[in-house]
């Protein structure tokens, strides 16, 4: 009981000086003053918890000065510290200095504890915190983007990627970087990327969401039109065919610079699907085909694309891509079969689907009318109409039906309002009969 009440008189500041004190002696490099060393780390992380960070700089400061490689702590939390300060500070000159801290704490825990790839990647992101509205600070920002690149390669990290080719942007417009030099940290930030998705790593997601951004604002920073493509990059890849890295420049830039109506951006989404195949890349090559009137390539694609495919509304969409090439090719029963599979997909592309078809019904009176009985010609007209009433087209019915046989044309035919009767040609099913009046 004696020894409890003893326990609970003593302050928790001294407690909490036990605990440093017992933990550190293994990892902490104390100086020879340790009490007072103990005593100011107490004091400064007991400050930074209560958010007073204007107190705990003198604490740190005693630290920083007096024990310099005491623990990268003091480095961790005082970057912390300085950061606040300066985000809070509305006098110019002082927000400065405690800018200037908080770079220098990342500078000194490198110098202290090394870890500089990892350092260099949150230095970089505090300094574009702390400098991004000051654009004559762009130029040592761009460096200190330029050190965490080289020093992390893969690990350089995807909140970095964006920020960095921003000031490389700012600092090309002003005339500090060239056009070389922007392309150069553009590959690199592309490599970056790539490495992370292949490899499928932690934040692989993150890094694939920040391709999109960086293309975009590359092509707001260089003038990237077809013919910069085909003079920079499509050289480059027919150098290097293996480098799938490359093709998949061509086709983001392609894509992003409306240049899909050129050759090499087809060469390049084949030379990459022969290393990745899937589906999105097999349906771009196919439709590419298609208006290029390569049918029968077009539909070669359009199958891998549509046995790829994880997704029952591309699925559709391909199988009706695919009903489009058959119909140009005359093959209407086909083009038909390929309609129905897509209806069969999915239920979003009913109405394109049933209307094609019906819209093949409609076309084919000529083709497919025997001559002899009105009533059997005016059928395909009747099978137009299921069609229409399935994609829930109302104009396309009406139309239909305008075309249907008369009352008396089906009297004169000595058939019956509602009797099956088989449409022919290559529609070859049946239809109950039905009249426009």
């Amino acid at each position: 009981m004696r020894l409890i009440l003893k326990l609970n008189s003593i302050c928790p500041a001294f407690l909490l000086l036990l605990v440093v004190s017992t933990v550190a002696e293994a990892q902490w490099n104390w100086p020879e003053d340790k009490k007072t060393a103990e005593e100011k780390v107490v004091l400064y992380t007991d400050y930074k918890k209560q958010g007073n960070f204007q107190a705990a700089v003198e604490p740190l400061s005693w630290l920083l000065d007096n024990a310099p490689d005491l623990n990268s702590s003091i480095y961790i939390n005082g970057a912390d510290i300085y950061e606040e300060l300066a985000s809070k500070e509305t006098d110019a000159a002082k927000r400065k200095e405690y800018v200037e801290k908080t770079l220098e704490m990342y500078d000194k825990r490198m110098q202290y504890f090394g870890e500089e790839a990892e350092v260099l990647n949150r230095k970089a992101s505090a300094a574009i915190k702390l400098l991004f509205k000051d654009k004559n600070e762009y130029g040592r920002l761009e460096e200190i983007f330029s050190k965490a690149l080289e020093a992390n390669d893969a690990n350089f990290a995807y909140y970095n990627i964006f920020p960095y080719m921003t000031v490389a942007k700012e600092q090309y417009e002003k005339g500090e970087l060239t056009e070389d030099e922007v392309i150069s940290i553009y590959d690199k930030l592309n490599e970056v990327i790539d490495k992370n998705v292949e490899s499928n790593s932690k934040f692989a997601d993150k890094y694939k969401e920040q391709a999109d951004k960086v293309d975009a604002l590359f092509i707001q920073t260089i003038n990237v039109d077809c013919d910069f493509i085909a003079s920079k990059l499509v050289p480059k890849m027919k150098e290097n065919p293996e480098d799938t890295d490359i093709a998949k420049k061509v086709i983001a830039l392609s894509l992003a610079s409306e240049c899909t109506d050129q050759d090499y951006f087809t060469d390049a989404a084949i030379a990459t699907f022969e290393k990745e195949p899937n589906a999105g890349l097999a349906k771009t090559i196919g439709e590419r085909m298609m208006r290029n009137e390569d049918y029968d390539e077009a539909t070669q694609f359009l199958n891998k694309a549509a046995e790829l495919s994880n997704s029952d509304d591309q699925k559709a969409e391909i199988y009706l891509g695919m009903a489009n090439i058959a119909l140009k090719q005359e093959q209407r029963g086909m083009a038909r079969d390929y309609a129905l599979k897509a209806a069969q997909a999915s239920d979003a592309v009913d109405a394109k689907a049933y209307g094609l078809i019906g819209n093949m019904y409609m076309n084919s009176y000529e083709q497919c009318k025997g001559g002899q009985d009105v009533v059997d010609d005016r059928a395909v007209f009747i099978a137009a109409y299921e069609m229409y009433k399935k994609a829930g087209n109302s104009d396309g019915m009406r139309n239909a039906k305008e075309q249907f046989p008369s009352k008396e044309e089906v009297f004169t035919y000595n058939k019956k309002v509602g009797e099956q009767i088989k449409v022919g040609c290559w529609i070859n099913e049946s239809v109950a009969i039905q009249t426009r009046d």
